[in-house]
């Protein structure tokens, strides 16, 4: 008997999905749901998040304004994914309040030619 595959891939498609598409809320509500349903997750549902609104921010304001943003913001990674633990509406708050810092910091980001 073949063992069963794992059911994180399609949830990180998903969240993936939902990062792009800027639909925060409804990436905590998916994480929240999954995680209830399948507790012994909760770490690498997690785990990949914040790399994926990296990956998001980056292409979005370029990786400069990212990169200024989390050197200035070092615990961001872990509040986000205590965000994201919290609810829905804080993980939503949370990811709107950094991407106008991103934002605010690709403004001022120096254009390389």
């Amino acid at each position: 008997m073949t063992a069963p595959h794992s059911l994180l891939p399609p949830l990180l498609t998903q969240i993936a999905a939902l990062i792009g598409a800027e639909k925060y809320q409804e990436v905590a509500e998916a994480y929240t749901a999954f995680v209830k349903e399948h507790p012994t997750t909760n770490y690498l549902a997690s785990e990949p998040i914040p790399f994926k609104l990296n990956v998001a921010f980056s292409t979005k304001y370029g990786s400069s304004a990212t990169n200024t943003f989390t050197l200035r913001n070092t615990t961001w990674a872990s509040d986000v994914k205590a965000a994201l633990k919290a609810g829905p509406s804080d993980f939503a708050a949370l990811v709107a309040k950094y991407e106008g810092e991103i934002a605010e910091i690709a403004k001022g980001a120096k254009k390389v030619a």
